[in-house]
């Protein structure tokens, strides 16, 4: 399985995919309205050489976009309020103010339309935020359904068949990707792979709850692949946000790994509790941290790529788990003919297991990605980041509700401060003023985009 892995990444070295973007570049920024009422949440960058009104030069400040998943920094000029990034996916935000008190059909109010109901919600305050809590809720299903679908699967079985929908469901966006993303779509692809294939075989005999608490210390992997790839400053004095996060992370990881609330395992054993299931799930992170990273990079080029760009990820997923199932021996073997797709859903014995693959691959896998694509683009960086910081929380209740887990005071403690570090990432550098001493010099006037998203 991990085999598979590094040898398609080794196969994709030429894609350039951890490449420091180039400064300096020329973009052209439009936005893409329809022709009824409301507008598109998504703008489009086109190619500068065709479109000769309204061409605006890149920031030359920003020279690691991928960075905005916790800095909110400003990617264009012409887009004051900043690019707005949560769990690997980027939008523009849409500004655009309606007045729904206005008569149908006025200048004040939509277009040429009157406004519906789906447009009436994503245009009101509550809207978006209750739409991006759904999608977490949505992700947090996740969990304890991947333990539900390994006691009747085999591991890969079920997620090659959640990634199977998955890739399907999204099919039509696959070639509406950008040429020129291609490579490092692909690369980024093998890291989703690496998510997903190490989440599943972590909750073989891991917890839920653990899981997803783990799976959170993307809260590292993304800032220590801004030092290791893109030279970013992230000492304590310029970003102290991140050295929070990650001190909380690693102070949640520790508690919920080595701490014994029964007091029954002494200190010096305290590593013995640290099992196989433990290691994949920080393995999860990785790979997931890695992806988010990767399409930061490729969504703050082209803005308007989420669902290209997951439909590549799921795409390449589904096929290097084909390649585990066959290593994992299975295939073939007497009773493994409805492992499958749509066999699985035709076996009796096999039907929780099928329901949950379809809802894994078509709901919280590719559905999911629209709703947060949706609701991103009406909101801050810093809200999308703290209300997606809930999933670990969800995934906890529906594992209590589903699979009767237990907590210990390690599971609260721990999961409490992982889940603080998350919404950790969501502070400015200006939150910390004060504590510029503490930090080793003034925290300083960081430049932040203004304005209201709603």
């Amino acid at each position: 399985m991990i085999s598979s892995a590094f040898l398609l990444l080794g196969l994709l070295a030429g894609a350039h995919g951890f490449a420091p973007p180039a400064r300096g570049t020329s973009a052209s920024i439009s936005s893409k309205r329809s022709i009824g009422g409301g507008s598109s949440i998504l703008r489009v960058v086109t190619d500068p050489s065709t479109e000769t009104s309204a061409t605006t030069t890149q920031d030359e400040s920003v020279s690691d976009p991928a960075s905005l998943l916790y800095y909110d920094d400003l990617l264009d000029p012409d887009n004051p309020l900043g690019v707005v990034c949560a769990r690997g996916v980027c939008v523009l935000p849409d500004d655009d103010d309606y007045d729904f008190s206005a008569p149908p059909g006025s200048l004040d109010g939509a277009p040429t339309q009157q406004n519906g109901l789906v447009d009436a919600m994503l245009g009101s305050y509550l809207g978006p935020r209750l739409l991006l809590a759904f999608a977490s809720v949505l992700y947090g299903t996740n969990f304890p359904l991947g333990a539900m679908m390994n006691d009747a699967l085999p591991p890969s079985a079920a997620t090659s068949a959640r990634m199977l929908l998955a890739s399907v469901a999204l099919s039509p966006f696959l070639f509406k990707l950008e040429g020129k993303l291609a490579p490092s779509a692909l690369l980024c692809g093998c890291f989703t792979a690496m998510g997903y294939i190490t989440q599943s075989l972590s909750l073989v005999d891991t917890s839920p709850a653990k899981v997803a608490f783990l799976g959170a210390a993307t809260v590292i992997v993304c800032p220590a692949l801004e030092v290791l790839v893109n030279k970013k400053d992230m000492s304590p004095a310029n970003q102290p946000q991140v050295w929070l996060a990650a001190t909380l992370c690693i102070l949640g990881v520790g508690i919920l790994e080595l701490y014994d609330p029964t007091g029954a395992t002494a200190l010096s054993d305290s590593f013995s509790q640290i099992g196989a299931g433990d290691g994949l799930a920080i393995l999860q992170a990785v790979g997931f941290g890695t992806s988010f990273f990767l399409t930061e990079r490729m969504m703050t080029q082209v803005p308007g790529q989420a669902l290209p760009i997951t439909a590549v990820q799921v795409s390449v997923t589904a096929f290097l788990c084909m390649i585990w199932s066959f290593m994992d021996g299975w295939v073939g073997s007497e009773g493994s003919a409805s492992y499958g797709v749509p066999a699985m859903f035709f076996d009796p014995t096999l039907q929780t297991a099928a329901l949950a693959v379809a809802w894994t691959g078509i709901i919280t896998t590719a559905l999911n990605r629209f709703i947060e694509t949706t609701a991103l683009g009406k909101m801050k960086s810093a809200e999308a980041s703290v209300i997606l910081a809930t999933e670990p929380l969800w995934a906890s209740l529906f594992a209590a509700l589903w699979l009767r887990e237990d907590f210990g005071a390690n599971d609260y403690i721990g999961g409490a401060l992982i889940v603080g570090a998350c919404l950790a990432t969501a502070l400015k550098k200006d939150d910390f003023r004060g504590f510029g001493d503490f930090f080793g010099g003034g925290s300083g006037s960081a430049k932040r985009a203004e304005g209201s998203f709603e």
